[in-house]
Parts: C-alpha cells; sequence; structure tokens
C-alpha cells in the first residue's frame, strides 16, 4: 500500500545472528502488548502484519514482570522471555483481562525509561484518552478544536453554556467508541440533566457542538501521513457517527489541509499511529477527538486498505532509526 511491489528487507544489522534479511541484518522482533490477540480483530491484523516483516509476538499485559535489583538494575519480562529480545513493542491493548493496570501502566513507563522503542508511547494514550488533556494540546499547538470546558461545580454550568453556546456535547472525560455523548441544549431540561452528569461524574467536560449535519471525517493517521479517510454518517435519530452505533462509512480523498490538520493534531497528543476525528462546521475543519487506540476494521473494510500493515511498516522505520543502523527499506 506504499508503493509497488512487496518489501521484504525490514531488517535491523545484527552479525552473526541467524535469519538474516536481505540486507544483511536479522529480521525484526515485534512484541505486541494486546490482552486480546484472538477476540480483537485490530490485534489479529497487526499480529499478522508484523509477521509478514519478521517475527510477532502476542505479549499479554497481565504476564509483565517487573525485578528491581540493586547491582543488575531494572529487568522487565513478558512471561520468561527478557523485552530485550523485541526491537520494538507495540502497545495496543494495553490493559487486558487479569494483572492489575496500575502495575502495568507503570510497567509500560519503565520500560520508556529504561531506553526501549514503545509505541504508542504510554503519555500518549493517556493524553488522547482525556478529552480535557486533547483539548488543551490541540489549542496549544494550534490545531483547530471546538472550544471546551471542565467544571466541578453546578454553580459553573450556567457560565460554561454561556461561553460554549445554545448547544453542547456532554462527554465522559476519559473514554472512547461516543461512548456516554450527550447533546445538550440551554434551557431548563438541558441544564438538569448537565447537573445530573456532573453529580454522577463529578467534573463534566462539555465541547462546543459542530454543526457538521449528521456526518463528520475519520482520518487515519501513521506517522507523518493520513494512510486512509472515510466520512461517516450517523444513523437517525442519533449525533453520534461511530460505526460501532451503525454509523455509514464512505470512503473519501482528503485535500491537503485536512491532511495537515489530521497529522498535526496526532503529532500534538505525541501519537504514531491515530484516528483522528474532524467535523466541517460553518467555521471550517475543527478536530472533534483523537484516537490513540483506534481500532481499524472499519475503516479497512471501507477503504479497502491495510492499516495493520501500515502501522508494521511504520514501526519497522523507528525500529531501525532507533538502532542507528543504514538499513534499507523499499518502496516507502
Amino acid at each position: 500500500m506504499h508503493g509497488a511491489g512487496v518489501r521484504d528487507d525490514a531488517t535491523v544489522r545484527r552479525p552473526g545472528e541467524e535469519g538474516v534479511g536481505r540486507d544483511g541484518g536479522a529480521k525484526l522482533h515485534f512484541g505486541v502488548v494486546t490482552g486480546y490477540p484472538e477476540e480483537d480483530p485490530t490485534s489479529r491484523s497487526l499480529l499478522r502484519a508484523c509477521a509478514a516483516l519478521g517475527t510477532a509476538t502476542a505479549l499479554a499485559p497481565a504476564s509483565i514482570r517487573v525485578e528491581v535489583d540493586g547491582e543488575e538494575g531494572i529487568r522487565l519480562r513478558f512471561g520468561p522471555r527478557p523485552v530485550e529480545e523485541f526491537d520494538v513493542l507495540l502497545l495496543l491493548r494495553g490493559l487486558g483481562p487479569g494483572g492489575d493496570y496500575d502495575v502495568q501502566l507503570l510497567a509500560y513507563r519503565l520500560l520508556e525509561e529504561e531506553g526501549h522503542l514503545v509505541i504508542n508511547s504510554l503519555d500518549a494514550l493517556l493524553s488522547a484518552r482525556d478529552k480535557l488533556r486533547t483539548s488543551a494540546l490541540l489549542a496549544r499547538a494550534g490545531v483547530p478544536t471546538p472550544p471546551a470546558a471542565v467544571v466541578q461545580q453546578s454553580g459553573d454550568l450556567a457560565d460554561a453554556f454561556a461561553r460554549l453556546g445554545s448547544q453542547v456535547i456532554a462527554k465522559p472525560q476519559w473514554g472512547s467508541l461516543g461512548e456516554g455523548i450527550e447533546l445538550l441544549h440551554d434551557d431548563d431540561r438541558g441544564r438538569a440533566r448537565a447537573a445530573e452528569l456532573l453529580e454522577d461524574r463529578g467534573a463534566l467536560y462539555l465541547q462546543a457542538f459542530v454543526d457538521h449535519g449528521g456526518r463528520d471525517l475519520r482520518l487515519f493517521v501513521v506517522g507523518d501521513r493520513v494512510e486512509a479517510a472515510m466520512e461517516r454518517r450517523a444513523p437517525p435519530d442519533e449525533i453520534r457517527t461511530n460505526l460501532q452505533v451503525g454509523g455509514v462509512g464512505r470512503q473519501i480523498q482528503p485535500d491537503r489541509e485536512l491532511r495537515e490538520i489530521a497529522v498535526r493534531a496526532a503529532r500534538a497528543i505525541g501519537l504514531d499511529w491515530a484516528g483522528v476525528d474532524v467535523a466541517i462546521g460553518p467555521a471550517g475543519p475543527t478536530v472533534l477527538e483523537v484516537n490513540g487506540s483506534p481500532g481499524w476494521e472499519g475503516i479497512d473494510r471501507t477503504t479497502r486498505r491495510d492499516m495493520g500493515e501500515a502501522i508494521a511498516w511504520h514501526a519497522a522505520r523507528r525500529a531501525n532509526e532507533s538502532t542507528g543502523s543504514g538499513t534499507r527499506m523499499e518502496g516507502g
């Protein structure tokens, strides 16, 4: 999908190792961190794509082991396998069944601090899941995004509505897939519902409503390029366009402005790959959300492009760069 022919030279130079690739280096060893290697179509896609370039191993989050030794320092393993066996770790579904989530998150941070290549990075993933953090990073980077506010006291709701407009979108501050999103109007009913949500959640994230006519765009960014894009239309009587709730997608060819906005949005959050949701409102394109853990089954099916392949090749490039090798990678 990146050029003519099949590229089979995703290698790192490791003289003396077996399995030497055509450029004289050993095939890359990919570790795909996922708690759902069989059930999740995205995990299966990425494992398959990485296996086409080298070796691919599904690494269960609950299998992470951290060992601290005063003389030998910090060692991390996935089950019996030390992390040094892998050239790159792809943090795909990093919280899975079993184990302790806090320990798993700490282990991912330690992996990065110890110099291992982890993509997407933990901080970027956490930023993408935090709606307030995402809004702040996008605004700071000059990426167009709707005005937003987070309130913790009901007395601040009236001011938030006054600043954001007569219609606002209430979202859980942490989350994805369109879950928990509601359209609220600046009237008695809307303000009462906002107060209920605030009491339930403790804090309420509100985003100015962008009138996009029931459609938005999902642009899938890998590295510094948009690999695929589709328009999504919401089903009847629904504000969400997500395919999971019945939205309908069709392939589009985004113009240069849209591609640049999407890449800048992913870069602002720090993501190597991302699903960037853009609405075309009265003021032009604006970024609604940036998803750091996007599923790509829907966009693959809609555009007939393989996002797993694109991510695997990007990871291979990052791994080669981190080793300082001069490995040639064709077809890019």
